[in-house]
């Protein structure tokens, strides 16, 4: 049974949304038809309003809405394709639009109909209109019904729990005896009547029968007083909750639908009992539903515990107590599992021609005890060992497919309640292989790219947008934490099945049990994303077939092969990463092979192709065509072999990342980026940046370890008009930033400056020049600069100065400032000296006061001295490791705003009273004056 396109509710609201900001904002605006537009809004409705009732008979076996459905997915993907290329022709038409009337010449207007120039073909938008006539008229045979939200009566749900537990139950010994000790013994510090155990994990991975060897033990039983086991699963209903935990306490039944009558009987039941209730399969997250069926229950005895089993973190927070997450079973109990259910024994001792067999069966269920059991059952009572070698050389999706085990409803039921905003970008981790070790930021990343965020709703950050769904995805068990490698994450292979069941022909993964025999085969026609496992026995023949894939969108994860297909004249490629290609030296013209290459391409990465020296960015005959026109976003990462530079005109591109690649140097030829917003370059020689021009839209500007460095060149730094922020590490031989007071005068948007491990570091301007930072410097940080000697002599525009290892900082080199005159640190609200071993004194603070909210200076063993300090907004002061401190300032017990002190290791440091204004609340203060002579208090004095 297949369940294919689950995700196309989500995927037609995204659709509705693109179709009305989009294509109906810019016909209306260019003053063309929308007649065309419209149809399709109100076919798209006519369609997404029986979506929920098309799903639900599909996951119940309906082959013909299936293939209905298939229908659906493939014209929905198309017009989100037609409506993306519009956006791409439209915003080069603008632009080229704006170009003209620049030079005084009359602005064409563009729709998708207008002439002189025609953006979409007009055979397109017939067949598109087409396709969504027949699918309308197809959908009424089908009897679906319109609005379906309520999934209650969804057909293949899995059974419903008991009480009763497994036959046998194998591991998870440690497991038992740790919630049996949360579950009999007294909470410590605590007057709560009633605590609650939450038993968190993915589907299968064995909560409900742990739950249920808790609730059958022994110990268990006299401990308490009443008992009661409810499986809740999807449907929240506080009224059948409460009557079945009233059947199960009183042994009556109950058919009252009085919720008020019902928990008045149910409080009565438990007043002055010690009770245990087990809610098994909670789905809910709303609080106040939480609260309601909480009310009866407050009137047991101390020692009353609730135990709920989820899958979801949401769940748990609503409670308000602390998760027990339970981790996969170990593969030697995965082993005793599945020969028990195949055979009625605990192991393979006495059938050992299948024990190599099982242990590599076993090894497929990934740690779940439920695809263990199911896997056993398919063999039950089978000795033969081809029988097994089928099912080992099957996919477990497959085999359960075939029985509609039970592990199915339990997979599909967490997939049908995510939220509608996380379907598709579950389903397109379909392209990753089993075991593929997911890095957060890449992900949300191949999300932006496919558009599957709604930047409109995330101004001011699209990829933390894209961190917060993947963190949702991780809280609801979909991906579980490397053990390898603890910043990465890892899909089940259960769920990597379930994602590629969703995702169906849509997307593949090469070299996962899968060969090119045909490269005419109809299923490559439709795949949208694709990626391909490392391997060494794929070969540049092998990836020919993606050639004829016209609606390819995205592909990643390339092997060794020698040479590239022609992807450039994939028209949809929206992403392509290449990674790990060390025997490919040449990116030749066939790369591109399109009059014009790459017409969608947004992402595109190159990384550790140790081999690759040179790379030929147009076509063959192709040269005035300019390739990767709509890029947005280049990473080329650990290709220590190339040389030259990037194509010559990006005019789309926004971020820029080039790494660890020492001979990307200067060439004759030099990069237009316009539109560049942030550029990273590490590892890197600094004749790359003479190649770089028109950056005069770059705002974060980050480098590392940038070989050569002395000093910025006058050229470079007058184009950064709009740069805000300024990043430089570990740039050994980089003396001072500027050559004159000139290359400053452009930096009006500069807002941030850090400048760490920069050893040769010693000033800011070339020569003893005075320096005054650019007008509107608001944030600077200088760490592990151990030849800083002077700071510029204004600083009056900062608001946070940290300076951190510095130790040829002195007072004499800190600025002093004219008395008469304004303070130069007159805004600054934030500071933080630490490790600067000479500084003795702090000029510009002396006899004025300054305006610091934070105050931290850590290791400065010459400070002998803060009494001279006058800091009235004080709200925060650190103060440790300076070990020759003796008096702190005297304006301390006058500071109305301070909430926080901490003092630590000042051996010399004498306080015969706590220093803080009797009249103030102050949070919390700590002192630790040195190791023979402590006080140490955090308290909330009244």
């Amino acid at each position: 049974m297949a369940i294919g396109d689950i995700f196309l509710g989500s995927f037609f609201q995204i659709l509705l949304d693109k179709l009305a900001s989009l294509g109906l904002d810019y016909a209306q605006r260019e003053g063309s038809s929308t007649t065309l537009l419209h149809k399709w809004k109100g076919m798209l409705e006519t369609i997404y309003a029986v979506l929920g009732d098309a799903e639900d008979k599909q996951l119940s076996g309906d082959n013909l809405v299936k293939l209905w459905l298939d229908d659906v997915r493939d014209l929905a993907y198309d017009m989100e394709d037609l409506l993306d290329d519009f956006e791409i022709k439209a915003t080069q038409a603008k632009s080229e639009t704006e170009s003209t009337t620049s030079r005084g010449q009359l602005k064409r207007k563009f729709s998708f109909f207008s002439r002189p120039r025609l953006l979409v073909s007009k055979t397109k938008l017939q067949e598109i209109s087409g396709r969504f006539e027949e699918i309308v008229t197809a959908k009424a045979p089908l009897s679906l019904m319109k609005n379906v939200v309520d999934r209650s009566h969804y057909t293949n749900k899995r059974l419903p729990s008991t009480s009763l537990p497994e036959f046998q139950f194998f591991g998870r010994e440690k497991e038992e005896a740790q919630v049996l000790e949360l579950l009999i013994s007294d909470v410590q510090n605590s007057d709560a009547t009633l605590s609650i155990i939450p038993i968190v994990g993915m589907a299968g991975v064995g909560k409900t029968a742990l739950a249920q060897r808790i609730y059958n033990d022994a110990r268990v039983s006299s401990y308490f007083e009443r008992k009661a086991w409810v499986c809740v699963s999807d449907v929240f209903d506080v009224l059948d909750i409460t009557k079945t935990i009233l059947r199960s306490i009183t042994g009556l039944p109950y058919e009252d639908k009085d919720l008020n009558g019902l928990q008045v009987k149910l409080k009565d039941s438990l007043s002055r009992k010690k009770f245990l209730v087990v809610l098994d399969d909670v789905w809910n997250e709303k609080y106040v539903e939480w609260t309601s069926l909480l009310k009866p229950f407050e009137v047991g005895v101390k020692g009353s515990k609730i135990i709920i089993t989820t899958r979801n973190l949401p769940v748990v927070s609503i409670t308000g107590a602390l998760p027990y997450p339970l981790k996969e079973l170990s593969i030697d109990n995965c082993i005793g599992l599945l020969a028990f259910h195949a055979l009625g024994a605990r192991n393979f001792e006495r059938h050992p021609n299948l024990e190599i067999i099982g242990n590599k069966i076993a090894e497929k269920c990934r740690g779940l005890p439920l695809a263990a059991k199911m896997l056993g059952g398919l063999l039950r009572n089978k000795e033969n060992p081809d029988e097994w070698e089928a099912i080992l050389n099957n996919k477990i999706w497959d085999a359960m497919m075939e029985k509609n085990d039970e592990v199915l409803p339990a997979l599909k039921l967490s997939y049908v309640n995510l939220p509608s905003y996380l379907k598709r970008c579950f389903v397109y981790c379909a392209v990753f292989p089993k075991a593929y070790e997911i890095d957060r930021d890449e992900l949300a990343l191949l999300w932006i790219a496919e558009g599957f965020l709604d930047g409109q709703k995330a101004k001011e950050n699209i990829l933390r947008l894209g961190r917060n769904y993947f963190d949702e995805l991780v809280s609801r068990s979909f991906f579980q934490q490397s053990s390898v490698h603890t910043s990465k994450f890892l899909m089940h292979d259960l769920l990597n099945d379930l994602a590629k069941s969703i995702a169906g022909a849509t997307c593949f993964t090469f070299g996962e049990s899968w060969e090119v025999n045909d490269e005419d085969d109809a299923s490559f026609k439709k795949a949208r994303y694709a990626s391909v496992m490392s391997s060494l026995h794929l070969t540049s023949r092998c990836l020919r077939a993606y050639e004829g894939m016209k609606v390819l969108r995205s592909l990643t994860d390339c092997p060794n092969v020698t040479s590239l297909p022609s992807l450039g004249q994939l028209p949809l490629l929206k992403e392509l990463y290449l990674q790990g290609l060390h025997a490919v030296s040449v990116i030749g013209s066939e790369f591109c092979a399109a009059k014009k290459p790459f017409p969608s391409l947004t992402t595109l990465k190159f990384e550790e192709m140790l081999a690759w020296k040179d790379w030929s960015h147009y076509a063959e005959g192709q040269e005035k065509e300019v390739p990767f026109s709509y890029l947005q976003h280049l990473v080329v990462r650990n290709n220590p072999s190339l040389v030259g530079t990037l194509p010559c005109q990006l005019d789309h591109l926004i971020k820029l990342e080039i790494h660890s690649c020492p001979h990307m140097k200067n060439s004759t030829n030099v990069v237009c980026l316009p539109s560049l917003n942030e550029l990273y370059l590490e590892n890197c020689n600094k004749e790359i940046l003479k190649s770089l021009v028109k950056l005069t839209s770059l705002t974060i500007l980050k480098i590392g370890n940038l070989i050569e460095l002395v000093c910025f060149d006058h050229g470079f730094m007058s184009c950064l008009v709009k740069l805000k922020e300024l990043h430089i590490r570990r740039c050994d031989k980089l003396a001072y930033l500027w050559q004159d007071g000139n290359d400053m005068q452009n930096l009006t948007c500069l807002k941030g400056v850090i400048i760490e491990s920069c050893s040769h570091f010693t000033t800011f301007l070339a020569g003893d020049k005075e320096t005054e930072l650019p007008c509107n410097l608001e944030r600077m940080e200088l760490r592990n600069c151990i030849s800083l000697e002077k700071l510029p002599s204004n600083m009056h525009t900062l608001r946070y100065l940290g300076i951190d290892n510095c130790p040829k900082i002195t007072g004499q080199t800190v600025p002093r400032g004219d008395p008469n005159s304004n303070n130069p640190i007159s805004q600054l609200e934030f500071l933080r000296l630490s490790h600067c071993y000479f500084l003795t004194f702090f000029p510009f603070t002396k006899g004025r006061p300054i305006f610091l909210k934070m105050l931290h200076i850590e290791g400065c063993k010459g400070v002998e001295s803060l009494e001279e300090v006058i800091v009235k907004p004080l709200e925060s002061l650190t103060i440790g490791g300076c070990e020759n401190l003796g008096s702190l300032p005297e304006c301390l017990q006058r500071l109305s705003n301070l909430t926080h002190l901490k003092i630590w290791n000042c051996p010399t440091l004498e306080i015969e009273e706590i220093p803080f204004p009797s009249h103030h609340l102050v949070v919390a203060y700590t002192l630790e004056l040195s190791e023979d002579k402590v006080t140490t208090k955090s308290v909330a004095p009244s």
